[in-house]
């Protein structure tokens, strides 16, 4: 479902106002890292390349205040990632958390998410996880692992019995494919989080920003 484009200035709370976002700039980093530091660190690389959206997962010790800390910033959409209960959904929207992103089929946490209008995006890997994901009213479906399951293929072969359903991906996502995610579609596109570690670490910040412009180059293409 295409949501309409329309001109959003600084950051909302609005559920639908990420979501128009995301349509518009479809990357995601998503960080999980040894630390709270390093976590913070790479949050804010992944924010100077020009990347709008940022999910630390609560594998990160100290996620909670690394959430806080980036949701203090107005130019940032901070999510949590890697929800599995409701107890971490509501620590993580209490913290700031705009969209919360579980690797699993968390229906718990749709309503809790709603109801604080915050964004929720549930994992999904088969037809009928994604079905219940919809029928319980997710703002994006997060397909993963996305590149075991088949990736840019796997999302065509579904949106023919789901065409109303949006999808993000995580898993897999490199240059190679992601013009051909966002050709068909796909709201939510994931930078892994081993990939920003290890680009981070080989090539420094400036090294980081110009190897993530070039996916953000390559979406804006695919877009035109």
């Amino acid at each position: 479902m295409k949501l309409p484009e329309k001109v959003v200035s600084g950051i909302s709370n609005s559920t639908t106002d990420a979501i128009v976002r995301m349509q518009r700039h479809r990357l995601v980093a998503v960080v999980r890292s040894k630390n709270g530091d390093e976590a913070y660190t790479t949050a804010c690389a992944a924010s100077d390349a020009g990347i709008l959206f940022v999910e630390i997962t609560l594998t990160v010790p100290g996620a909670l205040a690394v959430i806080e800390r980036l949701a203090r910033r107005n130019d940032l959409y901070v999510g949590a990632g890697t929800v599995l209960s409701k107890q971490d959904g509501k620590q993580a929207i209490e913290a700031g958390a705009r969209f919360v992103v579980s690797p699993t089929l968390e229906l718990d946490l749709i309503p809790l998410c709603h109801k604080a209008k915050v964004a929720c995006f549930p994992g999904a890997a088969t037809p009928t996880e994604i079905l219940a994901a919809r029928r319980m009213g997710a703002d994006l479906v997060k397909i993963f692992p996305a590149d075991l399951v088949g990736g840019p293929y796997f999302i065509r072969q579904m949106q023919g019995p789901f065409p109303d359903i949006r999808f993000m991906v995580s898993g897999g996502v490199s240059l190679a494919n992601v013009q051909e995610y966002v050709q068909i579609g796909v709201t939510g596109i994931c930078l892994g989080s081993s990939y920003l570690a290890s680009l981070l670490a080989e090539k420094g910040n400036a090294g980081f920003v110009n190897a993530i412009g070039e996916f953000i180059k390559r979406v804006e293409e695919a877009q035109r």
